[in-house]
């Protein structure tokens, strides 16, 4: 089988995935180099179709434009894969690439064994470049899909150079696409592999990138940044379970601004909602590593403090009390916020233990504001006392 009906074999496939991502496409793309990855591929199609047709077209216009389109297409991939990890690329770098392709096509002319060799090194040095990105890059949500592409990368990388280096070891032949060596169709059969690899590969890598960004939204709360309400309640089931499992400690705290429907009432619902970013971000700076910080609702917030006992936990809630907390400033009133904190003890349920967390808060709330309050033994589950 010679070089142009793989090529033509290629396209085919390319073309079909070239379409299938457009007809699927969405405005997220853009966001994570999937629509980036579309031109790529579609470029790639084309620039197999014409040179293909290379060896038949005498006025060299079908592999100017094929390696143009080629070198387009590698540089398109580049910057997708850029694009989905978060990094930046050199723009002129990339143009002076695709350039000096161009112009060795057209200097090779009919010659297009020298410009595999060069078009190889340059192709081989770019695929090694996403292979490293992506592999430093693994997410952990999509890490073994995006490992197995960058191990495809990695391959062509070296398969690529290897390549150059047989074909210069080789005499130059005039009639190469027709009557390209054995092992040259050997690589061209291997690419099948790689091109099913790396090109549904990375749309498997942009749609597990997607589907967790939904999860994370979920999960998040819109205003401050912190989680929501539903990751408090699936954080607190782990720490119960592993609490029951291995009797280990922790705490709860929930946290009440002070005054807050003062300050709404008076300065507008933008001045508070203002006033509720600028404490998630407080309360946030003042955590241990191992705590996890929770918006729970309007103007009360949710702490757990991981391996944390009655002493500890009091001593990190009065830290806090104290971080939060803000001086009257342009006119605008003192902030600050009551704590109420409840230990975790044998045989809590989500809702006893959130319920004697809310008893210290009440109490704290009650006996000045500003102040921690600890759950009490004597505190009724759920009850206010």
């Amino acid at each position: 089988m010679d070089i142009p009906t793989l090529m033509i074999a290629q396209t085919c496939m390319l073309s079909a995935m070239a379409v299938m991502l457009w007809i699927a496409r969405t405005d997220a793309d853009r966001k994570n180099g999937l629509r980036t990855w579309m031109f790529g591929v579609s470029c790639q199609s084309i620039a197999y179709l014409l040179l293909a047709q290379g060896g038949r077209d005498t006025t060299l216009i079908s592999p100017m434009l094929g390696n143009g389109l080629g070198a387009l297409s590698v540089s398109l991939y580049f910057v997708a894969i850029r694009q989905f990890v978060g990094r930046s690329y050199s723009k002129p770098w990339l143009a002076m690439m695709c350039g000096s392709v161009v112009v060795v096509g057209v200097v090779a002319g009919q010659k297009y064994q020298l410009a595999t060799i060069f078009n190889s090194f340059v192709y081989g040095a770019l695929e090694l470049l996403n292979a490293l990105t992506l592999w430093r890059a693994s997410q952990t949500e999509s890490k073994p899909v995006q490992r197995t592409v960058a191990f495809a990368y990695f391959l062509m990388g070296i398969v690529l150079p290897l390549r150059a280096f047989a074909l210069v070891l080789s005499q130059v032949n005039t009639d190469y696409l027709n009557a390209a060596p054995v092992w040259h169709q050997a690589i061209f059969i291997f690419s099948f592999v790689y091109i099913v690899v790396t090109k549904l590969g990375f749309v498997q890598m942009c749609k597990i990138k997607a589907e967790t960004m939904i999860v994370q939204q979920s999960l998040t709360d819109g205003l401050t940044g912190l989680a929501n309400r539903r990751a408090f309640d699936n954080a607190l089931q782990i720490a119960l379970s592993g609490s029951m499992r291995d009797a280990r400690p922790f705490s709860v705290v929930l946290v009440d601004l002070d005054h807050f429907k003062a300050l709404n009432d008076r300065f507008g619902h933008l001045a508070g909602d203002a006033a509720l970013v600028a404490f998630g971000q407080r309360l946030r700076a003042g955590l241990r590593m191992q705590d996890y910080a929770f918006r729970y609702g309007g103007e009360e917030f949710c702490v757990l403090l991981p391996n944390t006992d009655a002493a500890e936990a009091e001593v990190v809630a009065g830290r806090l009390c104290a971080k939060v907390a803000l001086e009257e400033q342009n006119g605008y009133p003192a902030q600050t916020a009551s704590f109420g904190v409840a230990i975790w003890r044998s045989g809590d349920t989500a809702d006893t233990l959130i319920g004697r967390a809310d008893d210290a808060l009440y109490r704290a709330k009650s006996w000045g504001r500003n102040r921690v309050e600890l759950a009490r033994h004597a505190d009724c589950d759920g009850v206010r006392a």
